[in-house]
């Protein structure tokens, strides 16, 4: 009979661990967005900061949570004798608690919709620092050809570079 109320104790926590969870990781999902969209807006340095402080905080809650989450499941694993990999857990869950397994999906669901933010993200800075770079090389076009017009005494220096442009 103890070991009954200790398994639906832990099965209770899992719930509560598990929306807590997926709560943080919506939060993780909006603020990314609200990066991006500062981001792409041009926002001051300070309104990206801030919400980068807000994304450190969040990314360290999640990080707590999720430990909780593995110590929960770790001892549930232990006592019913189950296996300790996604499939199997996954299974008994859907046999013993279908909540949890709606909740564990939920907590997929959200992951990948996170890491799909954080690409986008990803993206939207590569595109800026290749335009940043291909801005910076038709503004300095000592850049691309690596050599000077003048000298140092300012004497203009008779270079054929017709071998370092572009030919049509």
């Amino acid at each position: 009979m103890k070991q009954v109320n200790s398994i639906n104790n832990n099965l209770e926590a899992i719930k509560n661990v598990l929306k807590e969870e997926n709560n943080s990781l919506i939060e993780l999902k909006k603020s990314f967005y609200d990066l991006r969209e500062s981001l792409v807006k041009k926002a001051s340095v300070e309104e990206i900061n801030s919400t980068l402080l807000t994304i450190e905080k969040l990314a360290t809650n999640f990080k707590k949570v999720e430990g909780l989450r593995a110590q929960l499941i770790s001892t549930i694993c232990l006592e019913e004798n189950i296996q300790s990999k996604l499939e199997s857990i996954i299974d008994y869950f859907s046999k013993n608690d279908y909540e949890i397994a709606l909740l564990f999906s939920e907590l997929v669901k959200n992951l990948k919709e996170l890491v799909s933010e954080i690409d986008l993200l990803s993206n939207i800075i590569s595109f800026q620092s290749n335009l940043n770079n291909f801005i910076y090389q038709i503004l300095n076009p000592e850049s691309i050809t690596n050599s000077k017009t003048y000298s140092q005494k300012g004497s203009k220096m008779n270079k054929d570079l017709t071998s370092r442009s572009w030919r049509g």
